[in-house]
């Protein structure tokens, strides 16, 4: 316990603290009686001497609290002392209930709930924040009209000047006991933690991942050298910040649901400094509640086998994958779970199956798998199968006929291209029946490196599949093999269609208007109505059609101000509704919006007439034409 100090106002607590530490076997050493107005500059005397906490009272405990950073246990009154005081004063006064009146500062007094019942008194209290303000307090009291008053030396003395009868207030020996045994369990306490600390700092140094502490208010506590050397900063200029700040590639999002207990633990692939490393989070957890985290980074790189200009001649051969996950934005809810679960995939080396229609982020999500698993040292090989005769995918996936032993060939193929990384294979759902197989048993682990009739060997690569058609449906129609359906629908990943991500619509909507508008310099802005029917158009082509779209909008826009009728004119006009019963193009319309240009065309044009038929104002047949993109040919 030589670690505490003991900083009292008066001597006869200095001596009772004395007297406790020796019958209790504390081994405080450190007792001084000190004046107030030197209360601080004793303190960091004290800590200049070792001590790691301090016990005090009053107002020298508030000035050690409020200028140093030491931990500190305050002397507080207990119930039995302040019992004794209250029986006391009701001696003094002679009255059966007076009204005492008490100034003390509020970190003196313990819980006073039931004394005025016990003691059959009327308390009245006033904390002190300074002593300077006593003389204030006291006028404070006056309105209740006190028989008695207890305080320190000084309000002793001011009230005895206003004439007052007083009580002077000091701690006993339970109070200084219950204070010191205080300070000795949390001297204790800290010493395990320094101990826990100490062995933390092991695992730490010893780890061969990367260790970073959080807290609960997700700021860095602790990082190893090796967490350090990955971020690029040292311990100073980590420790105390927030963990979003020092590693903006850990989501926000994923620390909330370790800290708010929706995980348990996490397991999630990240890109840091353009490195992949698998992410492991865990909840730190004291009492049923969460505290803070420990995030465990492990390198991917280092596992994967490097052969000699390997790198450079995947940048060469355009074998490298660019997109990130950082890159692909989304507003949507049903999209940040796609990717979510896309960065989980990563730390497998399991095939991914994608699902997706025409136009979607397929492509980026696959590179940004491929860059996020320990894979991303290695190619990036994509092929697409749709409209490719068998003999071609074959060559293609292969190098040959399945059945040729052609070894030159077969060094072309994607799947050697592919060796030691990723091959991202689009329109798997157009495979060839013969060699389904080929690739189910390429991709199972444990199965020998060579397939039934063709040589395979040292291949190491992940495949990711795409399809727009759900291969389930394609094996109960017996058209795909059942075994590579199972190997391949295990980590799957669903894109939503852009219909079904309105948030994100108008986001990329805006990036290619922005894009071709200062392609083409021009200067057009969009109406609200405008963007209205954007998003209640139905854009099956999803990115492909949207952008297209807005490359034609802004080369055939001549007036500024871009309208809603403009919107639906063009996009009947690009994609009219197909009869397919007569193979004519028809531009839709809906029900509602024939009629109204029938009923137009009978009224020449006039929409007073109209409205007046329809039973409705001028504006709002206005609104529905504009709705409708129908124009107005005639004047109203």
């Amino acid at each position: 316990m030589n670690e505490i100090a003991v900083l009292v106002p008066d001597d006869k607590m200095a001596e009772i603290a004395r007297n406790v530490s020796l019958e209790k076997n504390l081994g405080i050493s450190y007792i001084k009686r000190i004046d107030t107005v030197n209360t601080v500059s004793e303190a960091r005397v004290a800590v200049e001497n070792g001590m790691r906490i301090i016990v005090a009272r009053g107002y020298q405990a508030i000035l050690v609290k409020k200028h140093t950073n030491i931990p500190l246990v305050e002397i507080r009154f207990h119930a039995q002392e302040i019992g004794l005081l209250l029986q006391k004063a009701k001696e003094i006064v002679k009255k059966e209930c007076p009204t005492v009146g008490m100034i003390v500062f509020e970190n003196m007094l313990g819980d006073m709930s039931y004394m005025e019942q016990l003691f059959h008194v009327h308390l009245s209290i006033v904390f002190l924040e300074r002593i300077e303000d006593t003389a204030e307090k006291l006028k404070e009291l006056e309105k209740d009209r006190p028989d008695i008053i207890i305080g320190g030396e000084v309000t002793c003395n001011e009230a005895q000047k206003m004439g007052y009868p007083t009580l002077f207030y000091e701690s006993t020996r339970e109070s200084v006991t219950e204070a010191l045994l205080s300070a000795g369990r949390m001297a204790y306490a800290i010493e395990v933690e320094k101990q826990s600390a100490a062995q933390f700092e092991t695992v730490l140094d010893t780890s061969f991942n990367g260790i970073i502490k959080i807290n609960a208010e997700e700021q860095i506590i602790a990082v190893n050298k090796l967490a350090e050397n990955l971020i690029g900063k040292n311990t100073e200029e980590i420790i105390g910040r927030p963990l979003i700040d020092v590693v903006p590639e850990i989501e926000q999002k994923t620390i909330n649901s370790i800290l708010k207990g929706v995980r348990e633990n996490y397991v999630t692939s990240v890109n840091i400094r353009n490195k992949a490393w698998m992410l492991m989070i865990a909840p730190i957890q004291y009492d049923d509640r969460i505290t803070g985290a420990i995030l465990s980074l492990q390198k991917f790189d280092n596992t994967i086998r490097k052969e000699r200009n390997l790198q450079n001649n995947m940048f060469l051969n355009g074998y490298s994958a660019q997109m990130t996950f950082s890159k692909i934005h989304t507003e949507n809810k049903k999209m940040e779970e796609t990717l979510e679960m896309a960065k989980e995939y990563a730390v497998s080396e399991a095939p991914v199956m994608i699902y997706a229609q025409t136009g979607l982020e397929i492509f980026a999500i696959a590179e940004s798998v491929h860059n996020n698993s320990r894979r991303k040292t290695g190619p990036f090989v994509s092929v697409n199968l749709q409209n490719l005769s068998e003999e071609q995918q074959s060559e293609l996936l292969f190098g040959g006929h399945v059945l040729k032993e052609d070894i030159s060939s077969k060094m072309k193929s994607a799947l050697n291209k592919a060796n030691h990384g990723t091959l991202f294979i689009q329109g798997i759902e157009y495979l060839a029946p013969c060699l389904q197989y080929q690739l189910f048993l390429m991709i199972q682990p444990g199965t020998a490196a060579r397939t039934d009739v063709l040589p395979m060997d040292n291949s190491d690569v992940r495949i990711i599949a795409a399809a727009h058609k759900n291969l389930a449906f394609l094996v109960k129609r017996e058209s795909f093999d059942r075994g590579l359906y199972y190997a391949l629908n295990s980590l799957v990943l669903e894109i939503p269609s852009i219909n079904q991500r309105r948030e994100d619509l108008i986001y990329y909507f805006e990036g290619y208007f922005k894009q071709y508008l200062q392609q083409y310099n021009k200067h057009l802005v969009l109406t609200q109505g405008a963007y209205d029917c954007l998003e209640k158009l139905s854009w099956n082509g999803n990115l492909i059609q949207l952008k297209s779209f807005c490359e034609r909008l802004v080369l055939s826009s001549h007036r500024r101000s871009i309208d809603e009728v403009r919107i639906r004119k063009l996009f009947d006009e690009l994609y009219p509704h197909v009869d397919e019963s007569t193979e004519k193009v028809i531009i839709y319309k809906s029900q509602e919006a024939e009629a109204l240009v029938s009923l137009l065309k009978k009224n020449h044009g006039s929409r007073r007439k109209t409205a007046e038929e329809l039973g409705i104002s001028t504006t709002t047949l206005w609104r529905k034409m504009k709705e409708y993109g129908i124009e107005a040919s005639f004047e109203s």
